[in-house]
């Protein structure tokens, strides 16, 4: 870097710093990415590209111990033929209590309890930028949080005005940018209770956020092709509250680890026709004894068609045999038991 660039960047840190208070990589976090599926041509930043592109930056401080407050982002993509529009693309996008929840739990069960971000120091830190001290927000003071997705699937042609009759963006596929800009708070109150067991005697934690976005297209025919998109974004608490829910951090789990996603699904699966099968037979079994002789012999022979019980199944053996029948690993014989248990209703 030449000492032109030097002189340019600081200008540019010092005027960014006087005109609000907070500097980057110091006591604010820049965090953002942008994924390109498809065509993009932007002149902000300049880019021309037919690809499959992410990009992904942070500009965060870092403390004792290589302590740093907790971001995360993660970006799947599956493509049906040569253009982004026929992508299945998912990503997230977290951070604070909301990064720390999604990469702790993971693919757990939903949970009640958020994963603190909150880290603990020793002492305030005391940064210096262009021979200025730079202070962390605390109690009373207020800070600008800017946190924003802009996402399109399919054509997007923009004008800005600065290109006269020329579009300045125009994009075909799947394209994403996300971005946060965050303050660091810092607080000496928190850190008594949080880093208590630490010995911590300073505190500081980001706000948390997320941003989550599972979208696919069916491509079948001019008349059955589809399209779903299911998108979540959240600051604060709430974003937090999403990231306790199974099925918000399985966008995550099924693009950082398919095989893990595959393994939950059929746990999922498992558990799901282990319940329903039980409950089938403790009623069918129930509705039998209290069933009247040509009543059970019905029962047994829709049991033998629908392969429950062998053939041929004496009325003494009935309730043991279709106790065999239970297999939660196979759906099919939820759905035997299930038709088994509406015709005796």
């Amino acid at each position: 870097m030449n000492i032109r660039r030097v002189a340019l960047l600081a200008v540019a840190l010092s005027l960014f710093y006087g005109l609000f208070g907070c500097a980057i990589g110091y006591n604010s976090v820049l965090f953002m990415t942008k994924s390109n599926v498809g065509l993009d041509v932007d002149t902000k930043p300049p880019t021309a590209e037919i690809s499959i592109a992410r990009r992904e930056g942070v500009m965060a401080p870092t403390f004792e111990k290589g302590q740093t407050p907790p971001v995360m982002a993660s970006f799947r993509v599956n493509t049906k033929g040569l253009i982004g529009i026929f992508a299945n693309v998912s990503s997230t996008f977290a951070g604070g209590d909301a990064a720390n929840t999604m990469s702790k739990l993971y693919g757990d069960p939903d949970a009640t309890k958020p994963e603190d971000s909150t880290l603990c120091l020793k002492q305030k830190p005391t940064p210096r930028v262009l021979m200025q001290e730079i202070s962390f927000p605390s109690e009373g003071e207020v800070k600008p949080f800017a946190f924003g997705t802009d996402t399109s699937l399919g054509l997007k042609i923009a004008w800005s005005g600065l290109t006269a009759q020329f579009p300045d963006t125009v994009k075909l596929g799947y394209n994403r940018k996300e971005f946060a800009f965050a303050p660091v708070f810092g607080s000496e109150e928190a850190s008594e209770t949080v880093c208590g067991k630490t010995g911590g005697k300073y505190s500081v934690k980001v706000p948390s956020f997320v941003a989550t976005v599972d979208s696919y297209v069916n491509v079948k025919d001019p008349a059955g092709t589809s399209t779903g998109w299911l998108q979540y974004f959240a600051t604060g608490t709430a974003a937090t509250n999403l990231t306790l829910r199974k099925d918000v951090r399985k966008v995550m789990l099924e693009r950082l680890d398919p095989a893990a996603a595959e393994q939950l699904k059929k746990f999922e699966d498992y558990s799901s026709n282990q319940k329903a099968q039980m409950e089938s037979i403790k009623n069918i079994q129930a509705a039998y004894d209290n069933a009247t002789e040509s009543e059970r012999t019905k029962i047994r022979k829709k049991s033998e068609e629908l392969g429950l019980v062998p053939p041929g199944t004496p009325d003494t053996e009935f309730k043991r045999k279709l106790f065999e029948s239970f297999k939660p690993e196979n759906p099919e014989v939820t759905k035997k038991l299930k038709m088994l248990e509406e015709l005796i209703k």
